[in-house]
């Protein structure tokens, strides 16, 4: 399916690790008002409707269906199993929860990720300058799944730039019961956790004088939040998946650490096991 906004796609051989040419400074088509970057300041989160189409967000729906399908059936004939591809969250009954990375094996979503709609808007937020793309997952979250409780992104980003925040792309209608994301103000107390450590709780009583908001999106809708911005999500009690994009960027002055980045997650992905269970698993 062909969508209309002008996306440069790329080789995946080409997308594994993002370009890297220095900090870089643009005039951009598609900025952030006045008005919406006062309240990304003030709150650690925007919420911006209809930046997709209803026929692109059905020709990335069709891409994330094609995407996994894919993943499944390759794992199957060369007999790997798939609980033990690191890309794969997978749940107990067999199904994914969610795909990271993801547009590594996405041309199309690749381009989203680079694309003008999303980056000229971050640019916006850093001053003029470009962003970079630090992590990318596509989180499925399947009827009857879990969610997440209260927590902060830099929790596990720990070292890494804090000019780090996340593009939330709806390609499904979040909702209470589905279990969308929940925003919490307060960003400005800083880091939340325990240094250090990869503690993933807030204590809810330490934002009891915080604005809180449900994010329930529109497919096409997206959020903006900070990499230290509390936020959560409930279980999805629909009988829809709940799909959503999840772009985390920094500032281009900060560098490139998307490599970094993930050799990090997949250490701690796997130092807590056996060596044994170590060895199952793999990178597909």
């Amino acid at each position: 399916m062909e969508i209309q906004h002008t996306f440069k796609t790329q080789r995946p051989s080409a997308i594994g690790s993002p370009h890297w040419a220095g900090p870089q400074q643009r005039t951009p088509s598609h900025p952030l008002t006045p008005s919406e970057l006062k309240t990304y300041w003030q709150n650690g989160f925007l919420i911006i409707p209809s930046v997709f189409s209803p026929k692109e967000i059905d020709a990335f729906r069709e891409e994330a269906d094609r995407m996994v399908n894919l993943a499944f059936q390759t794992c199957q004939r060369f007999s790997l199993d798939i609980n033990y591809n690191l890309r794969f969250e997978m749940l107990p009954n067999g199904q994914p929860w969610q795909v990271d990375p993801f547009v590594s094996i996405s041309p199309l979503f690749a381009a989203v990720a680079t694309g003008r709609h999303i980056m000229d808007r971050l640019a916006s937020i850093y001053e003029g300058y470009e962003a970079v793309l630090f992590k990318d997952k596509l989180v499925l979250k399947p009827t009857d799944s879990h969610g997440n409780g209260i927590h902060q992104d830099y929790n596990w980003w720990q070292g890494f730039p804090k000019s780090l925040l996340t593009v939330a792309v709806a390609l499904d209608n979040t909702t209470r019961e589905n279990g969308c994301t929940e925003f919490w103000t307060g960003y400005q107390q800083g880091f939340l956790h325990q240094s250090d450590t990869f503690d993933g709780k807030i204590d809810h009583d330490r934002l009891a004088k915080q604005q809180h908001l449900y994010a329930e999106l529109q497919a096409g809708d997206i959020a903006i939040f900070s990499c230290l911005t509390p936020h959560a999500a409930g279980a999805n009690q629909s009988s829809q998946s709940r799909r959503v994009m999840f772009l985390s960027y920094n500032d281009s002055r900060d560098g490139e650490h998307y490599t970094a980045h993930y050799e990090h997650f997949r250490w701690y992905r796997t130092d807590r096991l056996s060596a044994d269970e170590q060895s199952k698993y793999y990178f597909l």
